[in-house]
């Protein structure tokens, strides 16, 4: 999925199209209250915003951005927080490839901020990166006592441990500058490998926590614990482990996906099968933010396909209006699903599915319309269902392939195009 750009960001954060200004509002009050080490997480699903969030914050401390402009932003809590704090931002997952987590963080930083670092800094900076302390990964044993074989060599051990401390101090010293404090983000940690994100928390906790720094963390704090619970063991209590660690747990608030679907995405009903079969969909199984632009993305490029004829007869409603959108989102939330639903072995999912979603009922009872002047609303609500559910037996299930082969074709045709997360943008992205 394409990632929004910093651009359309700053938009959001602007128009407060996203409904979470707010959030950031007290995030920025948070931020200014604090006079010691912290460790806050920002906690959500994946997909769910996090790095809109966080980057949004990081605009907010910028000076360089004037226009941000909301009247759900606390504009002097925002000019406290230029004013005092200095704010850097480290994409964990980019950075995973490193063997060592202080050494990719400390990289970053002088990468970042080199005008604030004077040559002597980044010198002693780097030599701390490159030297052989002979220390082990300092989440299981800080120093390798084992293999010290002499008292000389554990006391250089020792030293070195001190030495790279002390190193560090003086580093965010010369990073801190004329600020009163540090915020550094780290971002998409769930996403890295377990053994760096693990090593990550613990650069944080051994090296960094001074009563002038803070952390934000973006995390699933679920997932986190059992990466961690896998790293150190079935026996190990992932979830005490992280609130011991984290001071604050900031949850962000559930996205409306209609408000975001139509003020983000534009995403307007009864465009081809950009309707309302499609939002049901996001909604029946809770899609978030990543999710809804990779379904949107996708459905505008299978719509292009199945309208490159424009005529569409009546037989291909169901395929084209219900059968491909709850496909398409099957395929992004729930591929195990998506292949039960193509092979036809989907009826249960369709029958559920229909039976939530007040678009693919209402296409459900063109086929009983006629029949159903005498029906209650439930025996119609059924009678509908059961003909939608004759319709996708004599496509996809084997003893109907021969009547329905074109509509067959066309779904196999249309959900080939995509892969589990479509790459192509849609036209709203550069509005």
């Amino acid at each position: 999925m394409k990632e929004l750009t910093d651009k359309q960001i700053l938009r959001h954060l602007h128009n407060n199209t996203i409904l979470r200004n707010n959030q950031l509002s007290m995030l920025v009050k948070l931020l200014n209250s604090l006079k010691e080490s912290t460790v806050l997480a920002i906690d959500g699903a994946w997909g769910s915003g996090k790095t809109v969030f966080v980057k949004q914050l990081l605009m907010l401390s910028d000076s360089a951005i004037q226009d941000y402009g909301h009247n759900t932003l606390d504009e002097n809590a925002i000019n406290l927080l230029r004013e005092k704090q200095k704010t850097f931002y480290f994409n964990a997952w980019e950075y995973d490839y490193l063997g060592d987590a202080l050494s990719a963080m400390l990289l970053k930083l002088i990468a970042d901020d080199d005008e604030s670092l004077t040559q002597g800094s980044i010198k002693k900076a780097l030599s701390m990166i490159t030297m052989s302390a002979g220390l082990k990964n300092i989440t299981h044993d800080f120093i390798d006592i084992d293999n010290k074989t002499s008292k000389a060599d554990l006391v250089k051990a020792v030293k070195d441990q001190v030495n790279r401390h002390d190193t560090v101090n003086e580093f965010i010293d010369k990073l801190k500058g004329d600020s009163e404090r540090l915020i550094f983000v780290i971002d998409e940690l769930d996403r890295c490998r377990p053994s760096f994100a693990v090593e990550l928390l613990e650069v944080v906790k051994h090296y960094f926590m001074r009563d002038d720094v803070t952390f934000i963390i973006t995390t699933n704090v679920n997932q986190l614990s059992h990466t961690i619970k896998k790293y150190y063991g079935s026996d190990f209590d992932g979830y005490a482990y992280l609130n011991k660690f984290f001071d604050f747990t900031f949850g962000l608030r559930k996205l409306s996906i209609e408000v975001y679907a139509r003020s983000v995405l534009d995403w307007m009903e009864g465009s081809m099968i950009v309707n309302g079969v499609a939002f049901d969909a996001i909604e029946y199984y809770g899609f978030e933010m990543r999710e809804i632009n990779s379904y949107y993305s996708s459905l505008r490029l299978v719509s292009r396909f199945l309208t490159r004829n424009n005529n569409w007869r009546k037989d291909q409603y169901p395929t084209q209006l219900v059968f491909v959108p709850l496909a398409l989102a099957l395929k992004i939330k729930n591929d195990s699903l998506y292949e039960q639903f193509k092979s036809g072995r989907g009826e249960g999912v369709l029958r559920d599915f229909t039976a939530n979603s007040y678009s693919a009922l209402g296409y459900a009872e063109r086929f009983v319309y006629e029949d159903g002047s005498s029906l209650s609303q439930e025996e119609m609500k059924e009678k509908a269902v059961d003909a939608l559910i004759v319709e996708y037996k004599n496509i996809f299930a084997s003893e109907g392939r021969g009547r329905s082969g074109e509509n067959l074709q066309d779904f196999e045709e249309a959900t080939a195009l995509i892969g589990l997360y479509t790459t192509i943008s849609t036209e709203s992205d550069e509005r």
